[in-house]
């Protein structure tokens, strides 16, 4: 069987068509597919296939075909090159070894059925993008002819292929880079020189709660109010020309509560043509000032507290004394008053007696324990032991609101390996939480139990109004409170749900059996 080979002037129409319509196909399926078209039309009867390979990720080659079938081992490390084809591409044994390419001297078909042909390697650039296979059916001659006309057809080929891959690379790092924007903790606007906003990022949207579409194109002018305008224009002002401007201060407008406090680094980006060129943009990253000022005053209030603290143990130690004392001669009096006969209801105000005093020295104690450091080491903690002094803890805060509070724990309940102290500050915190959640007469109940082979669970519900269930996840974010302002800091939770981490344990909220919220803590026994 003898193959016609092409004219010169269909070689020529072949190759004008490539350099004319391989530029406009945009992704590489559509380029090597037009690339295959043309080569079948121009060279009838052969088989066609184009290994595109991927260097840099090592994945297998992609395998396009016309006019035959490929071998399932072609793919991969089973894609070859011989050597005559290497030194005709000017390539270095290196660059075909970077590329998984097995070197041989004799073509290596990748086709079913067909032994004779030749392979081209498609480099550009000193790098290779590819390998193109023509194959011939048996009996067919006309090798020697066909590579040289597909010579010149795999270099524009190489070339579009080139192009293609350097096209998805800058749209790679266009989108890489626009996602490491928007997924920063940090406040993103990008300015041009007519003082439109190009770049706005998700941090910024959700903190003034307006849509992209809102923002972008904007004056930046027009953005701020008119009070805080001068703040930031001057630094925009002064960016164009060049100049860095730290800590600028500008309350930004938000749609639900009129403007938060922001605090801004502005810097310019790039020169149009070199050093001495016209700055070409601005870019500003912020902080959210209020939650900067809410961590600030976390801080003193955490420091008052650990001074307040410290005197109050002071102040227990000399309360221990007398106190004991109270209890101690209230005993014996009662005992001695009764066995003299004494008006019943004057022993029951001797016994009232002892037992506040009682109630008074039990609670200064536990007050002192949960303000002395729990340290960070794990330790046999008796669950049931914290649930009990935790709740004693709250006992004043429950009779203050007139709460009903159950406690139900599991007798079985075994010992588990965590920080005492630790789990005090969780439940006294979802404790005070519930009470607050709950008015007069509402009920809060505190659950420990085993739950499953391996953990154990502490549950607190209450019946106030519970938690929406779009606030879920929210109530565990720094800076997040559902109370009214001056209440609460939003920082409970999410130091409630840190120390659970640090226990390899998980906290949800769901409906409490009450009617309100369930903070449920699962914590492993070991």
């Amino acid at each position: 069987m003898t193959l016609v080979a092409p004219t010169a002037e269909a070689q020529l129409a072949a190759l004008r068509a490539l350099a004319a319509e391989l530029p406009l196909a945009t992704t590489e399926v559509a380029l090597v597919d037009r690339a295959l078209a043309l080569l079948g039309t121009l060279l009838p009867g052969r088989a066609l296939c184009v290994r595109v390979l991927e260097i840099r990720t090592r994945d297998p080659a992609r395998t396009y075909v016309r006019g035959g079938a490929v071998r399932e081992s072609a793919a991969g490390d089973g894609v070859t090159i011989t050597e005559e084809a290497l030194a005709r591409a000017k390539l270095k044994s290196a660059v075909a070894a970077s590329a998984r390419l097995r070197v041989l001297p004799r073509w290596d078909s990748p086709f079913t059925g067909m032994a004779t042909g030749f392979a081209v390697p498609l480099a550009a650039g000193g790098e290779l993008y590819g390998v193109l296979d023509i194959g011939y059916p048996p009996g067919a001659d006309g090798v020697v002819s066909d590579e040289a006309v597909v010579q010149p057809l795999a270099s524009h080929l190489a070339v579009a292929l080139r192009t293609v891959r350097l096209q998805d690379d800058a749209l790679g790092l266009r989108d890489y880079q626009a996602r490491l924007l928007e997924s920063a903790n940090a406040l993103i606007l990008g300015i041009d020189r007519s003082w439109r906003i190009t770049v706005c990022n998700r941090a910024m949207l959700e903190l003034t709660g307006y849509a992209r579409d809102e923002v972008l194109g904007r004056d930046i002018r027009d953005f701020i109010t008119a009070d805080q305008r001068q703040y930031l224009t001057s630094a925009f002002a002064a960016a164009l020309i060049g100049q860095h401007h730290a800590a600028v201060t500008v309350v930004l407008p938000t749609r639900a509560n009129g403007g938060v406090r922001t605090v801004w680094s502005i810097a310019p980006v790039g020169r149009a043509g070199g050093q001495g060129g016209a700055i070409e943009a601005v870019v500003a990253i912020g902080q959210d000032q209020s939650k900067i000022d809410a961590l600030q005053q976390q801080v003193v209030r955490a420091e008052r507290l650990a001074t307040l603290g410290e005197l109050a143990a002071g102040v227990v130690h000399e309360l221990n004394n007398p106190l004991t004392s109270i209890t101690v001669y209230a005993e014996y009096l009662v005992r001695k008053l009764e066995a003299a006969g004494t008006d019943a209801a004057d022993l029951e105000k001797l016994r009232r007696i002892g037992g506040s005093a009682q109630r008074i020295l039990r609670f200064s104690r536990d007050l002192v324990q949960y303000a002395r450091p729990s340290g960070r080491d794990l330790e046999s903690v008796d669950l049931s032991s914290v649930v009990r002094q935790s709740v004693s803890i709250c006992d004043h805060l429950v009779e203050r609101g007139g709460i009903t509070l159950t406690v139900e724990v599991d007798p079985e309940l075994p010992v588990i390996q965590a920080v005492s102290g630790q789990l005090e500050q969780v439940l006294i915190n979802l404790i005070t939480n519930a009470v607050h959640a709950v008015e007069s007469g509402g009920r809060v109940v505190v659950r420990a139990q085993v739950e499953g082979p391996a953990s154990v669970l502490i549950e607190v519900g209450d019946s106030g109004p519970g938690v929406p269930d779009a606030d879920r996840e929210k109530i565990f974010e720094p800076f997040f409170t559902t109370k009214p302002v001056g209440k609460g800091t939003g920082l409970g939770l999410p130091i409630v749900r840190n120390i659970i981490d640090q226990h390899h344990g998980e906290i949800t909220v769901s409906s409490s059996d009450l009617g309100g919220a369930a903070f449920r803590v699962i914590l492993p026994i070991v």
